[in-house]
């Protein structure tokens, strides 16, 4: 090996050594750091000045249910092309979980409270809306919908057949001029004026209506009890699957307005059919 070959040899360990004491001594810092900065978060400080980041959801959720479905086999129809929505059915109820993650849940340490309205709607297999309403999510809360309970048991006409469709959850804020706790009211906390759709100042109709901003956000998940089947109901699989809602950001301006304007529609002949439910009562959302 010549003079040349081996000095360039030297001057390569030396640099690839140095560049391995600078990044060791690099994550060492970073390690101390966020250790250090982990420990003053423990101790319950402000953070002294640190900042959180991250991408919040959208103000537009949307997820399909499938409940007690028929269960049927694929198949090739009259045409040549395979049916739709077969191998697999519904198993039993749905679960959705709501998560307000804005605001604060304790205002006297830092920030203020801020309440969100899930405004849901719900739609069968056929793209009719059925069932619509408007439940606050307090800072921090978690609210627990029953899909059968809750979602579908009050259809505008019998319940939606086979048991199949979507939903769309729409975070908005609270509306306090419409609140009301006493006579007059609607016994939801809601104004008398507002529809029976409304609850906590949460009205998902256009009367008076809502604007949907990215200062409002929710988390929304849904759990599938299905059952999925190969080329005989005797092969089939059951179990259960959470899943979180799709995102749609901001959501379409027109679909926006329509969903209001269909829930005032659908709950408007004053028969109280169309109308899902909120869990709980006034104590669970903190009012």
């Amino acid at each position: 090996m010549s003079f040349h070959t081996r000095r360039e040899n030297r001057v390569r360990n030396h640099t690839v050594k140095g560049l391995a004491l600078v990044a060791g001594a690099f994550l060492v810092a970073v390690a101390l750091s966020a250790s250090a900065s982990a420990a003053t978060l423990r101790r319950g400080s402000s953070a002294g000045g640190a900042s959180v980041t991250g991408t919040l959801p959208g103000f537009v959720l949307w997820s399909y249910y499938e409940t007690t479905s028929p269960l049927s086999l694929c198949a090739t129809d009259t045409a040549g092309i395979p049916e739709s929505g077969c191998d697999n059915a519904g198993n039993g109820d749905n679960i959705i979980r709501v998560i307000n993650p804005t605001g604060s849940a304790d205002p006297s340490l830092s920030g203020t409270q801020n309440p969100v309205c899930a405004m849901i709607y719900v739609f069968d297999d056929d793209e009719e809306m059925g069932e619509c309403c408007g439940c606050p999510v307090s800072s921090a809360g978690l609210v627990t919908f029953s899909v059968e309970d809750q979602l579908i048991s009050n259809w505008t006409t019998g319940l939606p057949n086979p048991g199949v469709g979507a939903i769309a959850i729409v975070a908005a804020p609270q509306n306090t001029s419409i609140i009301s706790l006493a006579a007059p009211s609607n016994n939801q906390g809601c104004a008398v004026t507002q529809s029976a759709a409304c609850n906590f100042g949460c009205d998902p109709t256009n009367t008076p209506g809502y604007t949907a901003t990215g200062a409002n956000n929710l988390f929304a998940s849904i759990t599938h009890n299905q059952v999925v089947t190969g080329t005989s109901t005797s092969i089939s699989v059951s179990g259960l699957t959470e899943v979180g809602f799709f995102d749609d950001a901001g959501g379409d301006g027109t679909n926006l307005t329509y969903l209001q304007h269909q829930c005032g529609a659908g709950i408007g002949n004053g028969s109280h059919k169309g109308i899902c439910s909120c869990p709980g009562g006034s104590s669970e959302f903190g009012f």
